[in-house]
């Protein structure tokens, strides 16, 4: 199979709240003017966190597509009833770009990165559009694939000016994504607020496992060349994380003190970290035996996603953890 992309760094929304203004401990004309731009900085951050899910969708739809059609110029033939163009750009997605472009509002270097995948997704959308219409009705079968594979080069050009434009966008929003969330957790420590603030310490080792898998490049396809002695100082700190935060769970008084019901509200999120933890384990024990993936998951992502310590699974399972953390954020928010 040919590698069509890294792996697909997840959806990691983390929902942005502070302090009320006015606090005793914000009274200081220094620590007002932090906040200030804190509070600032979070805000052009919360708008960004929906644009980049949209285009983690589109990602993953462009990874299924050519994981079907290929990556080669030429269209590959395979049964046409099994390709679903599911790729998430839309004008909705577009005019909000637009929106942020049209602005008076001074930009920030998100909004510029955001900005400059306009053009791109301009042209990504009717041929996306034209696509859809052309595998639901069939096309294929009337023309032999003509249109098939003019549809095919055009979006591999566009892809490619895409990814050009993208690249800067995921990136720098990763680095302000980790800058805020370390912030937050700051300001949960402040408040003595330990439950919360050891739940994003784990959240916060989790991200840095990933990232190491990312930055090994590494999939369903090949991630038992893995560099196994970098994975486990950070599985370590995974592990002690995960320690230090249920036994924090566990106290019902500091629970209540941090706006939750009972201690009974972590134990989902606790579920899936100690799953998150076995998973990370049995990615590094699979490297180190040399246990390569299934041939269903080297072809199809899909696959990959639920076999047991591939690093698509390893990236399934923590985004099930990060979406139980921001339920319970927004549950501390709503009261």
């Amino acid at each position: 199979m040919k590698k069509i992309g890294l792996l697909i760094i997840g959806m990691l929304i983390i929902v942005a709240f502070c302090g009320k203004k006015g606090d005793d401990s914000l009274e200081k004309r220094g620590e007002q003017k932090k906040q200030t731009f804190l509070e600032k900085t979070k805000e052009n951050y919360s708008e960004h966190i929906k644009i980049y899910n949209r285009i983690l969708n589109i990602d993953k739809g462009l990874l299924y597509y050519f994981e079907d059609a290929g990556m080669e110029r030429e269209f590959r033939k395979i049964d046409a009833d099994d390709i679903e163009v599911n790729i998430g750009v839309d004008q909705a997605l577009i005019d909000k770009l637009k929106s942020i472009r049209d602005s008076k509002e001074k930009k920030s270097e998100l909004d510029k990165k955001a900005i400059a995948m306009i053009p791109a997704l301009e042209t990504m959308l009717p041929i996306v559009n034209e696509m859809k219409t052309y595998y639901v009705q069939k096309g294929y079968k009337v023309d032999n694939f003509v249109k098939a594979q003019e549809y095919h080069t055009r979006l591999l050009a566009v892809t490619e000016k895409f990814k050009q434009v993208e690249r800067p966008y995921k990136e720098l929003f990763d680095k302000k994504s980790k800058e805020i969330k370390k912030e937050i957790a700051k300001e949960f420590d402040k408040k003595k607020e330990h439950i919360t603030y050891n739940r994003f310490l784990f959240i916060e080792n989790g991200e840095a496992f990933l990232d190491e898998i990312h930055k090994q490049g590494l999939d369903a396809s090949d991630f038992t060349r893995g560099n196994v002695n970098k994975f486990k100082p950070l599985r370590d700190k995974i592990e002690k994380s995960l320690e230090k935060l249920e036994r924090s769970s566990k106290n019902e008084k500091q629970a209540k003190k941090e706006g939750y019901n009972s201690t009974d509200d972590f134990i989902i999120f606790n579920q899936k970290a100690n799953r998150f933890r076995d998973i990370v384990n049995k990615f590094i024990v699979r490297i180190e035996k040399k246990d390569k993936a299934s041939h269903s998951s080297v072809s199809d992502s899909f696959f990959a996603q639920t076999e047991e310590g591939t690093p698509e699974n390893v990236l399934s399972e923590f985004n099930e953890v990060v979406e139980e953390h921001n339920k319970l954020l927004n549950m501390k928010k709503n009261k």
